[in-house]
């Protein structure tokens, strides 16, 4: 009898193991630093940070020094709640003029709508709400909705991802589209690439056409850090970007 218990104890504990090993290899997946949003959502109870740092050019001279960083919380295996935050030097200037601003403080959430089904994309939905709280220059904005549809196919080592976005805009009553498609690459265990083409169409103005590119590099299972950099494309007033930053889980 007490030797039944014992070898059931030494069983759960390989088992515990093995489970927390398998845990352990599944990589942290991102929003970030592209601006294509994929469709996974995190783990119940698990609380997700990544944060990184822009710098934009404008082609009338003027720099933007930006902080954006996103908080997300795992509320069902097919839920999660998010925070975003997005403030620094020229904030409103950025956020206005460019595709990659979204809000400068927002509530999300994310629901996978679709997920591991054979042959199928998966598929996720995005919502967000401007917060009107912080001001620059008293500009407060507006209770800007927005609302993306994310559609992700992975194939082996290659993930394409491609979103479609409608939202008002932050400090606007104007609505606008947005679209993005991204390809990512695993070179290895650690590293991996990603290319990616993003728009902003907006009535009565020329669309914003982006290109960008950029690293993530995983430190451990639990943590990344990423690079990337992009500029406008076929318009003569150029914006150049570049942003670094990280990403870390806690189970």
């Amino acid at each position: 009898m007490i030797s039944s218990i014992k070898t059931t104890i030494f069983q759960a504990l390989i088992l515990l193991c093995i489970s927390t090993f398998a845990r352990a290899q599944d990589k942290i997946n991102t929003d970030r630093p592209d601006q294509t949003d994929g469709a996974t959502v995190i783990d119940p109870k698990s609380i997700q940070f990544e944060t990184e740092f822009y710098y934009n050019k404008f082609s009338t001279g003027e720099k933007a020094l930006i902080s954006s960083s996103l908080l997300r919380y795992g509320l069902t295996k097919k839920v999660e709640a998010r925070l975003l935050v997005e403030q620094g030097q020229e904030r409103d200037l950025f956020i206005s003029e460019t595709t990659q601003g979204q809000y400068p403080l927002a509530l999300s959430t994310k629901i996978a709508v679709l997920k591991d089904k054979r042959n199928l994309p998966d598929i996720a939905l995005i919502g967000y709400l401007h917060l009107p709280l912080t001001s620059h220059k008293g500009n407060y904005g507006y209770w800007s909705p927005s609302a993306t549809l994310v559609i992700e196919k992975e194939f082996d080592k290659l993930t394409a991802t491609a979103n479609g976005t409608y939202k008002q805009e932050a400090f606007e009553k104007e609505w606008i589209w947005q679209v993005s498609g991204d390809l990512k690459y695993e070179l290895s265990e650690r590293i991996s690439v990603f290319g990616e083409y993003f728009a902003q169409y907006a009535p009565g103005d020329s669309p914003l056409h982006n290109a960008d590119g950029g690293i993530l590099y995983h430190i451990t299972p639990d943590w990344v850090v990423y690079l990337a950099m992009g500029h406008t494309l076929f318009t003569k007033e150029s914006n150049y970007f570049g942003n670094a930053g990280l990403a870390f889980r806690i189970h």
